[in-house]
């Protein structure tokens, strides 16, 4: 193994989300991970008490996630499974991690997901000559030198496949209509999505109630992409669903679609518990507000 060392910061890096080009510009970062800047040996949240959802894809060194509230160790347990990547933690570091990733580098989608943490990567060549990640060094900053407890991650080799592909929309639909995966429906969603067209916006109109809200978010996500305005009355219930992840994702879906009329329907999440919603609700309000005093 080659060691290669390269202390980072994710803070340092933007953080981008293709779906919502428009709330970007205008200052909302969806995906943006959230979590308590903590002090190094300070108490961190029970992971335990917060409901969350992880849903992971890795397709050669590229990264889609959409991660909720979700400890930061179990994060790094479902990339060491799919990657083969062993993680080294300090005990003492497993904040919930929220965020969004669409086919992120590895190595990006890691930093990201670490968030305000350092970490430091290791390298090796495969069979094909190739340097690939091998071994990370997660911890806090300002701690080199003071010994940690530690928590090792992964075997070094993958114990997690990904799903069948996907690559036309008629496999898309009959995955959306059979598949009881999160991971199949979502490929079947981004491929409809690829595809564009009325078939697509209906399909992921069907798939709005979709018991999975990783399934609601995507679909949320997708018919925003397409921007299909036909679809904002189906897409308005989410704005009052119980998970913070759907009515973020709605009210940046209706700051796309909608109009100065949609106002008031996303008014009363300025003032939601979820901060991420609170934040999107208030661009979204400022958006909306400054089409209608458009000429």
């Amino acid at each position: 193994m080659i060691p290669v060392f390269r202390p980072t910061s994710a803070n340092a890096r933007s953080l981008l989300s293709v779906s919502f080009s428009v709330l970007l510009v205008a200052g909302v970062m969806h995906g943006q991970v959230r979590r308590p800047r903590t002090a190094a040996g300070a108490t961190q949240p029970d992971p335990a008490q917060v409901p969350g959802s992880l849903t992971l894809r890795v397709e050669g060194a590229v990264v889609t996630a959409e991660i909720r509230a979700t400890p930061l160790q179990r994060v790094l347990e479902e990339i060491a499974a799919r990657t083969g990547v062993i993680f080294e933690v300090s005990s003492e570091l497993n904040p919930p991690v929220s965020i969004s990733l669409y086919r992120a580098d590895l190595q990006e989608a890691i930093q990201r997901i670490v968030g305000g943490s350092d970490s430091i990567f290791y390298f090796r060549r495969d069979a094909a000559g190739q340097s690939r990640i091998s071994f990370v060094r997660v911890f806090f900053k300002g701690t080199r030198g003071r010994p940690p407890g530690l928590v090792h991650i992964g075997t070094g080799t993958p114990t997690k496949g990904g799903q069948d592909s996907i690559d036309t929309p008629d496999q898309a639909l009959k995955a959306l209509a059979e598949s009881d995966k999160v991971e199949t429906k979502e490929k079947a969603i981004e491929a409809l999505v690829a595809a564009k067209g009325d078939v697509a916006v209906q399909a992921l109109i069907k798939v709005l109630n979709d018991p999975a809200t990783e399934i609601q978010v995507a679909a949320i996500e997708g018919l925003a992409r397409l921007g299909a305005r036909s679809a904002l009355p189906q897409i308005l219930p989410a704005l009052k669903h119980f998970h913070p992840a759907v009515r973020q994702s709605a009210v940046e879906a209706v700051a796309l679609l909608g109009s100065s009329q949609n106002v008031q329907d996303v008014r009363a999440l300025a003032q939601d518990k979820d901060g991420a919603v609170a934040a999107a609700a208030e661009m979204a309000i400022r958006k909306l507000s400054s089409e209608a005093r458009v000429p």
